[in-house]
This record gives C-alpha cells, structure tokens and sequence, in this order.
C-alpha cells in the first residue's frame, strides 16, 4: 500500500506534466482572441445594421415627404388657372419652384428622425417614365425635368470626426484594426402614373344654359344668353363654313333677306307661308339659286352630309324655325316672339335641332355649359402635357347610351384621328380633336351615366396599363335617367355598408331611382377593381348628394361647378375644376433603389 501510494506521488512531480499545461494555454490564447474578435464582429454588424435601419427609415420618410412638395406644387398651381394661360409652362414652373421645397423638407423629416442629409448633395430628381413596351425607365437631373421622382441619401462616410456625416464609431472591431465604418443608404418616392378615362355628358341639357329658358332671372338672366346667342351667331359667322355641294355661306355676315339683325324682324302674320316669303326666304339669284337656303344641311343614315336644302326640304325647315319663333311660350316670355332675327334662329337651332346630323355645325360654336366643357378637356389635356407624369387617358362619352370615342372622321369636318387599339393614350392632342368636334347632344339626348361608367370600368380592364393607376372622372350637369330595363341592384346590396361614410353603421346616402342606382353600382363595381372614381357636377340640375356619394364610395372626390350668375363664371369653374382633377396625383410611392446598398 504504501508503495503503490509513494508511486503515485512520484508520478504527480513528473516535469512532462507541466509542460503539458503549458501547450495548453498557448494553444488557447489564440481561440479566445478569435471569439472575442467575432463577438466584437457580431456586436458592431448589429450597431451597423440599426444604424443603417434607422436612416433607412429616416430617408424613406423623406422621399415621401419631398415628393408631396412636388404634388402639393401641382395641385397648388390648379387653382389659378385663367383662361388663355400657358399652361404647360405654368405647371412646368411649379415643379421647378417646388424643388427647393423638397430638398428643404428632406432634410428637415430625416433630422427630426435623427439622421442627416446634405440638400444639395444628398436630395436627387428624376423622371420615371414607361417605354412603348410596357417597361419603366427612370432618368435624373436636369435633362429628366419635369421631375416625378425623388431620391433621398443618407451618408455616414465622412472620414473627419464629430461631423453629422462622420463614419459611425465602432465599439469592438478596433480589436481586428477597423475603429469606424462608413454607413449609405437611400430611398426613392415616385409619383404614381395615371390611367384616366374621361367620362362626359354629352346629353341635351348640356346647351340648356345657351338656350331662351335659361333668359330667367333664376338662372343666368337675359343679358347674359343674349349676349351668348349673339356670340354664338358670330363664331358661326367667322367659320365661313360653306355647303357641302357649293361654296355658299351657311352664315353669311348680312344674314338671309330681313333675317337680317340680332333683335330681329317683327312680323304680325299668323301664316307661315306669308312669313316665309316677307322674310324674303323664297327669293332666288338670277341663275335660279336660292338665295337664302336654310343654315343647316343635316345628315343621313350614314352621317354623310345631305347638302345645300332646296325646293320643299328647304321651305319646311325654315317654317319649322318660323312656326316656334311664332309659337313658342319661352320665346314669348322673353319678348322675342315674332322675332326672325339672329338669336332666335340660334336659340331654335340649340333648342330644338341640336343633333350633329340635324345641325352639323354647332360644335363649332359656344353653347353652354358643353362648350365650357370642352375648354376644361382642353385645358386637362395641356395640364398632362405639362406635368409629364407618364399619365394616360382614354375618352367615353355619354347620353341614352355610350361608346369609347377613338375615331373622328365626320363628313364636312377637315380633322381627322384614329387611336386603333390605343384607346387609353398619351397622345392629348387627339383625344382633344376629337373631343372639341363634339357637340351637346350630339348622338342623342338622355343622360345615361351608368352606361358611361360601365364602358370606362372595361376600358382600364382591357387597355390599362400595368403599374399605372386606374382613375375614372364622370362629369355631369343633370341626372341619370336611363339605364338597362331589366336589371336592378343585386341582392347583396346594401348602402348601410356602401356609403357609411360616417362610421355609425347607416347609409350617409342611397336612392330608389333605378337609373341612380344603376350608375352607383356600376362605380363601385370600379372601385371594387381597385379603380378611383372622381365626379364632377356642373349647373343647378345636377344631383349634388347623389355625386358627392358616389365618389367617397369609390376613394375620389366631387368639385363641384355650379354654374355662376354668368357665363365667364361658368367657364373659369369649369376651368378650375379640370385642373383639380388633372392635378390630384395619387400619393408618392416608395421605389426600391436598384444602387442601394440595403
């Protein structure tokens, strides 16, 4: 025992035991500066990744902000359109003043998120655009004006110390030979391009406030649609738009015989025909022509022109004129009866011949509010122009049916356009001329809405354009009074959850007018699509609440152009109201930066 114990002991003072606890320890020392060194290494990733977070966070808040000082710019600029403007200019310009704005509120929302951000250096614009297929491209500087995109950096790469941008400190990494890295990140806001079909009422009250009714002094006032009618008289007059088959006026400066003044000639005669030859209507030229054929051809079946009325066509149309000048109770209210004269034969033409294939030439002439109508498209189409946003439009329109308009080839009229397939276009000026060659009522006189929003509804579905913002903007000055004679709403309906605008669980809105009902379905059947669905009334007999619903139920908004006390009041509102619409971009949108770094 004591032998195998002093054994032992001998064993446990061997010197290779201590050389053995010491290859221990060397060999160690090297594992523990490794995992220190990659605990310093996970320690300053993670410093690094929530610092690049926070400024991550920091410049998108920025871009979005900078890219709202833009969109506020435009919207801004909508509001003090005047006629004759330079629009394209005036938007252009407003997006130039506004990059100063956005380079100031970059930098303001990254600081009040704690992040720093040079204006001039580190706030960028551009413009991102669609090519014809179907592909974004975006470019930057100043060749790319006018900017729709915004891109915001943050830079911690600055090499001197306690500077805002100084690299970041770090807390271990000094251990492996780096005390500091540098730190970018950016962002980018883009303006949402717009698929906009326009879809416009086209029904017959649109002349309502050029014709004798509207002399009341509820509406516009005598004065006024005199005023309008001798207008109207004399932009006809400076067409010198002659007959189809002759070069003779169809307004010729001196009139027809004593149709020859704007008040008129007073006849007493009750006799139609008397009327008709004191007027001087039947004298002839000395080759046995009609002088004085009445001023409108009209069209057939085909819409080719008729020509230059003669013999018995000709005589009934102008005692047509004479019988409602004769006749007719407004006529008489307002102290024109028996009155051949200018404006009565403007106001029977507006009033009771408005068709494009009875009276082919009213388009040419100032009727309200359609005329007023046709200046905000106009205007709508250059506001686009000068936004250069990438926005698309296409044009429906509307009366007791509807149809996309994509061709004017009218008999008589020398333009000419053919969208084909490219029915939701970036080419304004087309759907311009087709849209100024229009007149009211000019296929039909009824107001069938639902119709119109139905054929805007299928045209984003097939013509839209992938990453580009379906909108719908129905304009109207009346109410809807025709839709399909067998359909009703669906079963399912229900307007407590439709137009619960207020959040307590009823209807803010609903109506038992099935014509009503058939344009609201058909706008949230958009909305439902994901499509926004602006409104726009003119005039006192639009149906304001019915409007104003139907665009807080599909995400847009309702403007509103009364009418005015005047004509210039009607179309400076209806000015202002296009360029509303034209200017309410969507809200910017952040981007992914194919140079981040993130």
């Amino acid at each position: 025992m004591k032998l195998i114990q002093r054994v032992r002991k001998e064993n446990m003072n061997l010197p290779g035991d201590q050389s053995r606890r010491g290859a221990f320890m060397v060999m160690a020392v090297p594992f523990l500066v490794a995992a220190m060194g990659f605990m310093a290494f996970g320690i300053d990733i993670a410093v690094i990744t929530m610092t690049k977070t926070k400024m991550r966070n920091a410049v998108e808040a920025a871009a979005l902000a900078a890219a709202q000082q833009i969109t506020d710019a435009v919207q801004t600029t909508a509001d003090g359109i005047t006629e004759g403007q330079d629009v394209t200019a005036t938007v252009q310009d407003a997006n130039s003043i506004a990059v100063e704005a956005a380079k100031a509120m970059a930098q303001k929302v990254a600081g009040l998120n704690g992040v720093y951000v040079d204006p001039e250096t580190d706030v960028k614009f551009g413009k991102r655009y669609q090519d014809s297929s179907g592909t974004y491209h975006m470019i930057w500087g100043e060749g790319a004006k006018p900017y729709n995109v915004v891109k915001v950096i943050a830079r911690r790469d600055n090499s001197a110390e306690g500077k805002p941008d100084s690299k970041l400190q770090l807390f271990f990494a000094g251990i492996m030979g780096e005390k500091t890295a540098a730190v970018t990140t950016s962002a980018i806001a883009f303006i949402e391009a717009r698929d906009i079909v326009l879809v416009l009422d086209y029904s017959g009250s649109m002349s309502y406030d050029s014709e004798f009714g509207a002399m009341s002094s509820y509406q516009l006032g005598k004065a006024a649609v005199e005023a309008n009618l001798d207008d109207i008289w004399n932009t006809l007059v400076d067409s010198s738009v002659t007959y189809s088959d002759s070069d003779k006026l169809k307004f010729p400066p001196n009139g027809y015989g004593s149709i020859n003044s704007a008040e008129g000639t007073y006849i007493s005669s009750y006799d139609d025909d008397y009327i008709f030859q004191a007027l001087g209507l039947d004298e002839v030229d000395v080759n046995g022509n009609l002088k004085y054929p009445f001023p409108q051809e009209g069209k057939d079946y085909y819409g080719n022109l008729k020509g230059q009325p003669i013999g018995y066509t000709n005589k009934s149309m102008w005692k047509d004129y004479i019988r409602w000048v004769r006749t007719n109770r407004t006529v008489n209210n307002y102290g024109y009866r028996k009155k051949y004269g200018y404006r009565t034969l403007m106001g029977y033409l507006i009033g009771r011949r408005k068709k494009n294939d009875q009276s082919e030439d009213l388009w040419r002439a100032p009727i309200y509010p359609f005329h007023a109508m046709k200046n905000g498209v106009s205007l709508f189409t250059q506001f686009l122009g000068g936004l250069e946003f990438g926005d698309y439009i296409g044009l429906v329109t509307y009366d007791e049916t509807s149809r996309v308009e994509s061709v004017l080839n009218d008999d008589g009229v020398p333009e000419t356009v053919d969208l084909g397939d490219n029915l939701i276009t970036n080419n304004y000026a087309d759907i311009d001329t087709i849209q100024r060659h229009k007149q009211a009522s000019h296929y039909a006189p009824y107001t069938g809405m639902g119709y119109g929003i139905r054929d805007a509804r299928e045209l984003l579905q097939s013509h839209g354009r992938a990453g580009a913002r379906p909108t719908i903007l129905v304009m109207t000055d009346g109410n809807a009074n025709r839709s399909p004679s067998n359909w009703s709403l669906p079963g399912n309906w229900n307007w407590d959850t439709v137009t619960d605008f207020d959040g307590d669980g009823n209807a803010d809105y609903s109506t038992s007018d099935r014509n009503k009902q058939y344009a609201f379905w058909q706008a949230v059947e958009a909305a439902n699509l994901g499509y926004t669905v602006h409104t726009m009334t003119v005039g006192k007999g639009a149906d304001r609440s019915f409007m104003q619903a139907m665009a807080k139920a599909c995400n847009g908004i309702c403007i509103d152009a009364p009418g005015g006390a005047t004509v210039d009041e009607m179309k400076a509102q209806l000015l202002i109201a296009f360029g509303k619409i034209a200017a309410n971009v969507p809200p910017a949108k952040l981007l992914a930066d194919p140079e981040s770094d993130f």
